[in-house]
């Protein structure tokens, strides 16, 4: 039998290879749509196509090193992790997209090598590794590491290179006993990567978790990780697999379908939606455990599994861009791979594999002990974490207006990835520092192919400031108002589609501004043809601002309104008795694209009881439209 120090050695080098996989995907998926490609201006199936050529080349580089899988593992794994250390220093562009996409490459090659040659100790490392990466990810605020040049980002990058060389220093005497066979089973190969793809959208996404219930949804979903190691070294049973398979679909159906108002903004994920984050990842480890029996993994298996995985990843993004419901295709994904885990145990059999596992033979108060001190200690680090590795800027740096003034920007952040491919939320805070208000289009709150953020968290923690979100191409994704002045009011308002693919709202927020209420709605129009195309909803946005004026109290609408002065849809706006605040810049008030503009699509339309000064188009490369600002000030 292998000694423990061997199974715990290569647990460990499964771990820390998942967890640098991780990071990488992290960062190569945002890269795909921001480098290269450009959002929704490249078509989906040529990004795709790249994705794929990446899974396609780990196969390869894993079918080729198949006849010595130990040794071609380490290799894949020094490149994997020579890339995460390059993306480190990499500085955004072409140098970012090549070594995340040869990383990820890298990556999938090492998986499916580690498959055909520890896999006694695979389903636990995975979920050990899946953990590491939850728990880390929580406790940056989910301002990921990859992304982070601090003393927080160099650190944890320490760690991962230290573990990856303990691993590798420990692991020598790792072999497998004759009666147990050293690669994992088939079935369980295949489903790894579509698992780790519901892990990365749903049960292990800490931004997703962070949106649905702030630094609580953080705990839960760090101490749901490191249970789910716990179910992956469980003995499965065909009861306890079926159990984990209903888990699984219906954590996926309650936290991707199930939607209500909360505090006057519709469509937004309810707080018990956290019981999916704290049951879906253990049930999901549990059924890759349950998986493990029957026909041994060849060295391309895993990575076949990985094309299963890009393709469903874009299959589900594409459906944000093809107008059908991509959130019915992930739990359509999770229905399948538990279908096929669960009839993976035999009927009245324990595999073979969970007998031998990295915790064999330790005593089990032992081990209930150890896991409840791991759960504890990464409730304590999701909790204290965020405070402390993300701190809110110096406001007296760049003060804002006067207590007769309120300075108000509008601001598309594409997901918070700038020019360069980059996530840096600490440029996006810097814009809006001087702001009292900002109206932000496109915020993303842990949406996989943007790298799992919640962005909006992370602004808020930054500026120490409060903010009102409202979803609308889905819970995570749409528009927000942050703002640091007293608020009274918010109400959500789904815009009609007329044709376009992209979902989206108008949100006004009643604040006290200048000591009077003000009602700031932000919103984000989509067109339904490619070039304008919101004259249809310019005209529900109409009918809903006539509402709001009505009222007598002043307004300000800002946002991508994907509209130019003088077109129709503008002049709807106008005459409605809104005043363009940014008319004055003329020519000068291009936005977008944000490194050569030419066009001006993002606004600030105002009533005619506030006074205009100062307006200003910025030059922040943060995003791919550059912000607007304005100063208002209550007339009498």
């Amino acid at each position: 039998m292998t000694p423990p120090r061997s199974r715990f050695a290569a647990t460990l080098a499964v771990a820390a290879g998942v967890w640098v996989l991780g990071d990488l995907v992290r960062a190569w998926a945002p890269s795909l749509i921001t480098i290269f490609g450009q959002a929704a201006s490249t078509p989906p199936e040529l990004m795709g196509a790249y994705a794929l050529g990446c899974v396609a080349a780990g196969a390869l580089a894993a079918f080729l090193g198949r006849r010595r899988a130990t040794g071609a593992a380490r290799v894949a794994l020094a490149v994997t992790l020579g890339c995460r250390v390059a993306l480190q220093v990499t500085d955004g562009g072409q140098a970012q997209l090549v070594a995340a996409s040869l990383g990820v490459a890298a990556g999938i090659a090492w998986l499916s090598l580690t498959a055909t040659s520890a896999g006694d100790v695979l389903v636990v490392g995975v979920a050990a590794g899946t953990a590491l990466g939850v728990v880390t990810h929580a406790a940056l605020g989910t301002w990921g590491a990859v992304w982070r040049n601090d003393a927080w980002g160099w650190t944890l990058l320490a760690v991962q290179v230290a573990a990856v060389v303990a691993a590798w220093w420990l692991v020598r005497d790792h072999r497998s006993s004759a009666d147990r066979p050293s690669a994992v089973a088939r079935r369980t190969a295949w489903l790894l990567m579509p698992g780790l793809l519901l892990a990365g959208i749903v049960f292990a996404n800490a931004g997703r978790a962070s949106a649905v219930a702030g630094t609580a949804g953080l705990v839960v979903v760090a101490v749901a990780s490191v249970a789910s190691v716990g179910t992956a070294a469980l003995r499965p049973r065909r009861a306890t697999a079926w159990a984990a398979a209903a888990a699984l679909v219906a954590s996926a159906a309650l936290a991707l379908l199930v939607a209500v108002d909360v505090e006057g903004v519709p469509a937004v994920s309810p707080p018990f939606a956290l019981i999916a984050y704290a049951a879906g990842l253990p049930a999901l480890t549990h059924l890759w455990a349950a998986s493990d029996h029957g026909r041994p993994a060849r060295a391309t298996t895993a990575a076949f599994g990985g094309l299963v995985w890009v393709a469903l990843l874009f299959v589900y993004y594409a459906g944000y861009d093809l107008g059908y419901r991509a959130d019915v295709v992930v739990v359509l994904a999770a229905a399948v791979l538990a279908v096929v885990a669960a009839t993976g145990v035999p009927r009245d059999s324990v595999p073979t594999r969970t007998r031998t596992s990295a915790t064999a033979g330790a005593p089990a108060v032992l081990l209930a002990g150890v896991g409840v001190g791991a759960g504890v200690a990464a409730a304590v680090t999701a909790w204290l974490g965020p405070s402390l590795t993300v701190t809110a800027l110096d406001a007296s740096a760049s003060p804002a207006a006067s207590e007769e003034q309120v300075r108000v920007t509008a601001y598309n952040l594409r997901m918070g990835y700038g020019m360069d491919g980059t996530f840096r939320p600490d440029l996006v805070a810097e814009t809006l520092l001087a702001s009292d208000v900002a109206l932000l289009s496109e915020v993303d709150r842990g949406w996989y192919l943007n790298g799992g953020q919640d962005e909006l968290a992370v602004l808020e923690r930054l500026l120490d400031r409060e903010s009102v979100f409202a979803p609308a191409a889905d819970p995570v994704w749409g528009d927000a108002v942050l703002t640091a002045l007293p608020i009274e009011e918010s109400v959500g308002t789904p815009l009609p589609s007329h044709g376009a693919v992209t979902g989206a709202q108008a949100l006004s927020v009643r604040a006290l501004a200048a000591g009077a209420p003000t009602w700031f709605v932000s919103t984000h129009l989509q067109p339904n043809d490619g070039t304008e195309g919101v004259g249809p909803q310019t005209e529900d946005l109409a009918a809903m601002l006539r509402g709001r004026l009505s009222d007598g109290i002043p307004l300000v609408l800002g946002g991508d309104l994907n509209t130019r002065p003088g077109s129709d849809a503008h002049a709807m706006l106008l005459d409605l008795g809104l005043i363009d605040a940014l008319d004055a810049l003329g020519t000068a008030g291009v936005t977008s694209p944000a490194d050569r503009p030419t066009a001006r699509i993002d606004h600030l339309l105002v009533t005619p009881g506030l006074a205009v000064s100062s307006p200003r188009v910025g030059e922040s490369q943060a995003s791919d439209h550059l912000p607007v600002s304005v100063t208002l000030t209550p007339n009498g």
